[in-house]
């Protein structure tokens, strides 16, 4: 008897373990997508931001300058 409630306590405690894992895993997860996500939607409108500033519009130049001060300026 005993034993058989240190098996359902044992597997009680790996059951909220994985859960914890899991429900991180799955946070981590989702925060890298919505960097990846970010990073492509802007390298997306880069070419749409420099045709525009070709085309005299100062304010793609300017969105153009934020992209550079936050690091995206590949």
């Amino acid at each position: 008897m005993q034993k058989s409630k240190n098996k359902q306590d044992t597997l009680a405690a790996i059951n909220a373990l994985v859960e914890i894992a899991y429900d991180q895993g799955f946070a981590d997860g989702h925060g890298v997508g919505n960097q990846v996500g970010f990073v492509a939607g802007v390298m997306s409108l880069k070419a749409a931001l420099a045709c525009g500033l070709r085309h005299g519009s100062p304010e793609c130049g300017k969105a153009l300058e934020s992209l550079k001060r936050i690091g995206i300026d590949e």
